[in-house]
């Protein structure tokens, strides 16, 4: 987007300099040409690169101060002649998760709250959540045209945060009232976790059922874990423990995941069931929590932490 707009101005420069040029000097000489030329590669690698600068931090301040915060809807489009997208290792819907947060940011002004389909992801945004869990909706399923449009939203500044796994299914809405999955790679009738579009772009590993040495099944995610925060991690998303000490995680982050952002501990430091991951000039927020209910303490806690991430005004992001 930056270089589209860096040659979009550069090019309507030219144009109107060309003009203007042309109108002056009737007969124009080579020292005028070159110090035309002279001007242009000013403009082009000095000027426009400075506006465009400016340009992206006012538009960051003015997401900050007047937050745009858009959920979802399960479209790619719109609702008309599209299949209703299914949830994975959630129960909250798009719609309770609209309501709920709307509620809990009630207290908060200026901000914007929107449903939207996917084809309306843009920069505009503060924050995008996907509320389907490990499916979100998927225009091609063969070049992943909806995942690497939101990457491009992260990488230009967005927020994007998952709920109960992520980027694992993906559903064509237009076409399929079934998820599928994002890679299939299977030895044995099983399929690790790494191949997945979470880890190849984001780097992350995430937890899944417990085994012992003898390949015996221990549990099975969700699994009840309890959690801590330090204090980095409470300036950044608040002191989530007051509202539980467990949470059942599912598809939580491994230690062994890169250049992520704790947000939320386990216990034994085995798993990170909230982290931030930077990627760009946004973050990926990765919530490896399953969320039963609208009464659940998983889901008030996710709540809380936008609600204290939009409070604070986006201060650590």
């Amino acid at each position: 987007m930056k270089e589209f707009t860096k040659k979009f101005i550069s090019s309507t420069i030219i144009v109107i300099l060309m003009a203007i040029f042309n109108s002056i000097f009737k007969s124009p000489t080579l020292y005028h040409y070159a110090s035309l030329l002279l001007l242009l590669l000013l403009i082009y690698y000095l000027l426009i690169p400075i506006y465009i600068k400016i340009k992206g931090f006012i538009s960051k301040k003015i997401k900050k101060i007047f937050p745009k915060i858009g959920i979802l809807s399960g479209n790619i489009v719109g609702p008309v002649r599209e299949y209703k997208c299914q949830r994975a290792h959630t129960k909250i819907t798009s719609t309770i998760w609209f309501s709920k947060l709307d509620e809990s940011l009630k207290s908060i002004k200026l901000k914007r709250l929107r449903m939207i389909p996917t084809s309306e992801i843009d920069d505009s945004f503060s924050i995008i959540i996907n509320p389907f869990g490990d499916i979100f909706p998927e225009e091609n399923l063969k070049l992943h045209t909806t995942f690497y449009k939101i990457c491009d939203y992260i990488k230009n500044g967005g927020i994007f945060v998952c709920t109960g796994g992520a980027f694992w299914l993906h559903q064509n809405t237009q076409t399929s009232a079934s998820a599928e999955w994002v890679i299939v790679k299977t030895k044995d009738d099983k399929q690790s976790l790494i191949d997945s579009l979470l880890f190849q772009e984001f780097g992350i590993i995430p937890t899944g059922d417990g085994f012992d040495q003898s390949g015996n099944l221990i549990f099975q995610e969700p699994h009840e874990v309890e959690i801590y925060q330090n204090e980095k991690d409470k300036k950044i998303v608040g002191d989530l423990t007051t509202i539980t000490k467990k949470i059942k995680r599912f598809r939580a982050t491994t230690p062994s995941s890169s250049d992520y952002i704790p947000l939320l501990r386990q216990k034994d430091n085995e798993s990170l069931p909230f982290i931030a991951r930077r990627y760009g000039e946004g973050y990926l927020l990765h919530a490896g929590i399953f969320i039963d209910s609208d009464s659940s303490v998983e889901f008030k806690l996710l709540l809380e932490a936008i609600k204290y991430i939009v409070k604070n005004k986006f201060n650590n992001f």
